[in-house]
């Protein structure tokens, strides 16, 4: 399995060297920590409060 990485803007996990979500499309990173999913982010408090508007895998903290 490739190595997962993150994205440096958006923070969207990934195996690719650009961010996939058109809307981003910046760098990623094999230095990131933390984990979360958002399935419903129109219902999530923590999608809102974290600013993710998209469902899909995302790192808490990118370097």
């Amino acid at each position: 399995m490739k190595d997962l990485r993150a994205c440096r803007k958006c923070g969207k996990i990934t195996t690719e060297l650009k961010c996939p979500d058109p809307d981003c499309g910046g760098d990623t990173t094999l230095d990131w920590d933390g984990y979360i999913y958002i399935i419903n982010p129109n219902d999530s408090t923590l999608a809102k409060n974290i600013g993710k508007n998209k469902e899909g895998e995302y790192a808490i903290k990118t370097r």
